[in-house]
C-alpha cells in the first residue's frame, strides 16, 4: 500500500524536491502551500500553516478524501537576518508564526488521520544547533523545532507514531533568496551587520549543497524502521556539530562570531 504523504511548502525548494522522490517511490503526496502546485493541482492544498481554520478544513479534507496520513513532513519556513533589537517585531511574529507555530498547528489537525508506523519529519535546520550572531531569530525557531520534535518523540511514542528532526546546512534554493534582511544599524553595531551580510553573500552560491541531498535524508528517516532523533545533513556541518559539543561553548562562539560577526566597531 503506497503512502498518503503531507509535505507543508511543498511547492518549491526543498519541499519540491522531497515531494518529487517520494511520487518516483510510488507514493501519494500532498502538497499544502500558499499557492496550488500547477503541476499537480488535485494533489494540492492553498493554505497558510499559521491560520488554524485554514488548516483545520485543508487537513479535514485530506482525511476524508484520502483516509489516513503516513507522513506528515513540516517543511514550510523562512529565514531573517539582523540585529535582534533592529529587527520589527511584527516580522519575528510572522516567522514564529510560521516556523513554530504552523509546524504545532498542522501536526496537531494530521494527528488524528496517524496511526501506528506513521511518520511526523520537522525540518529544522544546522541553525537549530548552531548559534550565529544576527540570526538570532531564525535560530531561535529552529531550535524550538528541534525541542518540539524531540519532545514529541517521547509523547508519541507508545502510539507508534515517530518523530524526527531534519537539520540541514546551508542549502542552494530560492529559500536564501527570500529570506528577510534587516540592514538596520546604529552605533551599537556600526558596520558589523554589512559585514556579517557581506561573509553570507560570499559563501552563498554554489557551494551550498543540493536539495536533493536534504530530500534524501527525508526518505532514509522515512523508511527507516525507527528513524533518528534528529540528523544533521551536510559532511562539514556534522564536523561543526562535533566542534560544537566537544569544545568549551565560549570558544565556539569566539570562534563563530570572528568570522561571521562582521567583526569589531569602528
Amino acid at each position: 500500500m503506497n503512502k498518503i504523504v503531507v509535505i507543508t511548502g511543498g511547492n518549491s525548494g526543498i519541499g519540491k524536491c522531497t515531494a518529487e522522490m517520494f511520487r518516483k517511490k510510488g507514493e501519494t503526496v500532498l502538497s499544502v502551500s500558499k499557492d496550488i502546485d500547477k503541476d499537480y493541482p488535485e494533489f494540492s492544498f492553498k493554505c497558510d500553516v499559521s491560520n488554524e481554520e485554514e488548516v483545520k478544513n485543508v487537513v479535514t479534507e485530506i482525511g476524508e478524501k484520502f483516509g489516513r496520513i503516513d507522513v506528515l513532513v513540516n517543511n514550510a519556513g523562512f529565514g531573517v537576518n539582523g540585529a535582534l533589537e533592529l529587527i520589527p517585531t511584527e516580522t519575528v511574529t510572522s516567522i514564529m508564526n510560521v516556523n513554530i507555530l504552523g509546524a504545532i498547528i498542522v501536526t496537531k489537525h494530521c494527528l488524528p488521520f496517524m496511526g501506528k508506523g506513521s511518520k511526523i519529519i520537522n525540518m529544522s535546520s544546522i541553525s537549530g544547533v548552531f548559534p550565529a550572531p544576527f540570526r538570532s531569530v531564525y535560530c531561535f525557531s529552529k531550535s524550538a523545532l528541534l525541542m518540539l520534535s524531540l519532545s514529541q518523540r517521547m509523547e508519541l511514542e507508545r502510539a507508534g507514531i515517530d518523530v524526527c528532526a531534519i537539520c540541514p546546512g546551508e542549502v542552494q534554493t530560492g529559500f536564501m533568496k527570500k529570506r528577510v534582511r534587516v540592514t538596520d544599524t546604529n552605533i551599537r553595531y556600526g558596520k558589523q551587520v554589512e559585514r556579517a551580510f557581506a561573509f553570507l553573500d560570499k559563501h552563498d552560491g554554489g557551494k551550498r549543497m543540493g536539495p536533493e541531498k536534504v530530500a534524501k535524508a527525508v526518505l532514509k528517516q522515512t523508511y527507516r524502521k525507527k528513524s533518528k532523533p534528529f540528523t544533521i545533513v551536510g559532511a562539514p556541518f556534522k564536523l561543526i556539530y562535533a566542534g560544537i559539543k566537544l569544545l568549551p561553548i565560549s570558544w565556539v562562539l569566539k570562534i563563530t562570531n570572528k568570522y561571521m560577526g562582521g567583526g569589531t566597531i569602528e
